[in-house]
């Protein structure tokens, strides 16, 4: 968290990548495996590309505190031309209303927090939607929040300053994979414990 502490900006560019090599690789070798329960070979390739953004997004915002635009905007692209191409299931239209409404969701907590989530989170939200669709985005806000909440707590209860800032792209990224690998699953799971 060395970035945090001191608050200051790194660049995106590979030798910052390369400065984490070791821990986006180990990140790397955990996420994977978990493709194989993934059906579709496309849908295996694309979640490859998925898990490599990520784990970059996810280590560097833990480090450094930001999401950046040079790793958010091409995987957007992506998403969305897998969309078109039909590798992803939820079609262009659904991908693009999920993004606006992930991306609006989180600017609305932007303004009702007062700047505690940042414009990085707000993109990335965006972006997942369209990779996500509806239910998909849902689950992954979900799974963000449950798992960045009880850390936050945990960290409250052992003392931490209020003031201190906590990345949530880590968690978004966490939330995401899972949503990929296996949404609809917990989406119905969900439902089933509500009725």
């Amino acid at each position: 968290m060395e970035g945090l502490r001191t608050g200051f900006y790194q660049p995106f560019t590979p030798a910052l990548v390369k400065r984490h090599a070791l821990v986006l690789v180990i990140c790397l070798v955990l996420a994977l495996p978990w493709l194989v329960l993934l059906p579709d070979q496309g849908q295996k390739g694309a979640g490859f590309l998925l898990a490599v953004f990520l784990v970059l997004l996810a280590v560097l915002d833990g480090y450094y505190g930001f999401l950046y635009d040079r790793l958010l905007l091409p995987l957007g692209i992506a998403g969305l031309f897998l969309e078109s191409a039909r590798v992803l299931p939820w079609g262009v239209d659904e991908s693009v209303a999920a993004s606006m409404t992930a991306g609006g969701f989180f600017f609305l907590l932007r303004l009702l927090s007062r700047g505690g989530l940042g414009w990085g989170d707000i993109k990335f939200a965006g972006v997942l939607g369209l990779w996500l669709g509806c239910k998909g985005i849902i689950v992954a806000v979900s799974l963000a929040v449950l798992t960045g909440g009880s850390l936050a707590f945990f960290l409250l209860l052992k003392g931490w300053g209020r003031g201190s800032c906590l990345p949530f792209g880590p968690f978004l990224s966490l939330g995401a994979y899972a949503a990929y690998l296996g949404g609809d699953m917990l989406w119905q799971g969900y439902w089933e414990l509500l009725l």
